[in-house]
């Protein structure tokens, strides 16, 4: 491994060659991305009974100057913290790889949803893949949402279909602005929502971000729910009324009724738009009024949950998403010839992305910051909100499924086992508490005694 620098960013790169080693167990095949916050790479895994597993590795130069804001570690705690929901990567190692670089090895992804929806000639989904992908959706935020999470980015460039045999899963993706919005009370012990900061940071993305997101509101559970309806209006229509309007315009359409936005979507939406509009800060969403009305619609039109994606063979735009593939694939075979690489990638590996792919942040969608204070700023309030989910989580941390290891990592990790069980109880959740202080305490309560029955994956290293 060796440090880098980018001519996008100023802040050096960990790096790492074909071949090399990482913890002894996993080996680096290629780089998937580079951006302002890292690099990536596809590894894979030599040894254990699941060796030739492939995985992505997400690295960061470790700032002993404090120049810049380090996240993996709290990225790392968050998807921790989700490893019993199937809509969130499978997190495999996390520590520190040298004394100046840190790391963490997940799951690999396929495509982003709003990567497949343009490849659509139409930039939209049928209506039938657009309602089966928003009832994933919507419970990989509830999911996040019931471990005292909030996303702050919700958008289809954070979501991505899995891979293999999980390639009809959505998984909720990028943590980079997430934040706690519980908080422990020092007497009592019990968690209790955070009262809002009279003037909040802008963090976000404007095409998807609520309106109070605008007006330096703090953001809570509602927040993400806004930015998730304009996703799912985005997938039935194509593009949101101001796609294209100047940042002014952008807030007048925001700011008109349900009729603007929904006037080209089932009349079913309009209840989910209204129940959105009546939740105030600290309102706890009725997730499943969202399911409910979203099953009404595909039971009124017939769509069944088996049926093909459109990108899936048998799918509307399967030709299209090939065609898409196969210009992806000639497109390689001229790096090739300009003597970049040695070996033709498989079409597999044209369909693989990282998890958080978008990491240069330089895309139509890119989260944007409009308040006065500079990007550096910004960035210390996002490492501060992520930091503040980092110290909750070591407060409730998980019981390993087991004590076994593939190998020692640094002094200062802890081994940790990954636990595969599904949220089976997710809709027990949907009741509301008498007390939801009492609810989270109950629900972090329960997460401790917890212990997964099996482990299917390599066994975990974390930051603590």
């Amino acid at each position: 491994m060796h440090t880098s620098s980018s001519s996008s960013s100023s802040i050096p790169k960990p790096s790492f060659d074909p071949g090399d080693i990482v913890n002894g167990t996993w080996k680096v095949r290629r780089e998937l991305g580079c951006g302002g916050c890292g690099i990536v790479y596809e590894v894979e895994l030599i040894r254990g009974a699941r060796a030739g597993l492939r995985a992505a590795m997400k690295a960061e130069t470790i700032d002993a100057s404090h120049k810049y804001s380090e996240t993996l570690s709290a990225e790392a705690l968050v998807l921790r913290r989700m490893q019993r929901s199937p809509h969130f990567c499978r997190l495999y190692l996390a520590g520190k790889c040298s004394p100046d670089c840190n790391v963490i090895v997940m799951s690999l992804v396929g495509r982003t949803l709003s990567w497949l929806r343009r490849q659509n000639p139409s930039q939209r989904f049928t209506l039938s893949t657009s309602l089966r992908l928003a009832l994933q959706c919507i419970e990989a935020v509830e999911h996040l949402h019931s471990m005292g999470i909030i996303h702050r980015d919700v958008k289809g460039s954070n979501f991505a279909i899995g891979q293999q045999n999980l390639r009809r899963v959505v998984h909720m993706i990028d943590f980079g602005f997430a934040r706690l919005y519980l908080k422990k009370e020092a007497t009592t012990g019990e968690l209790d929502h955070r009262p809002p900061r009279k003037r909040a940071p802008y963090l976000g993305t404007d095409r998807y971000c609520s309106i109070h997101v605008h007006k330096r509101e703090e953001q809570g559970r509602r927040d993400d729910l806004w930015s998730f309806l304009y996703m799912i209006v985005e997938f039935v229509v194509g593009e949101l009324p101001w796609r294209s309007s100047s940042y002014r315009k952008l807030l007048a359409k925001k700011s008109r009724g349900g009729e603007h936005l929904l006037k080209d979507c089932p009349i079913e939406f309009y209840k989910i738009y209204d129940h959105i509009r009546r939740l105030g800060y600290m309102d706890r969403p009725n997730y499943q009024l969202i399911r409910r009305t979203i099953n009404e619609i595909c039971k009124r039109r017939n769509f069944s949950i088996e049926d093909p994606f459109d990108w899936e063979e048998g799918g509307r735009y399967h030709k299209e998403y090939l065609r898409t593939i196969e210009q992806l694939e000639k497109e390689n075979q001229r790096n090739l010839g300009k003597g970049t690489e040695a070996t033709t990638l498989k079409q597999e590996e044209l369909e693989t992305v990282y998890s958080s792919a978008d990491l240069s942040c330089e895309h139509s969608d890119a989260p944007t910051a409009r308040d006065s204070v500079s990007g550096r700023s910004k960035e210390r309030r996002a490492s501060k909100d992520l930091s503040s989910i980092y110290r909750l989580l070591h407060r409730y941390p998980y019981i390993p499924a087991s004590n076994s290891a593939l190998s020692e990592w640094s002094d200062d990790g802890t081994h940790f086992d990954e636990e595969t069980a599904s949220f089976a109880d997710t809709d027990s959740r949907n009741a509301r508490p008498t007390s939801e202080r009492e609810s989270w305490t109950k629900e972090m309560k329960k997460h401790e005694r917890i212990t997964g029955s099996r482990t299917s994956s390599p066994s975990l290293r974390y930051w603590h």
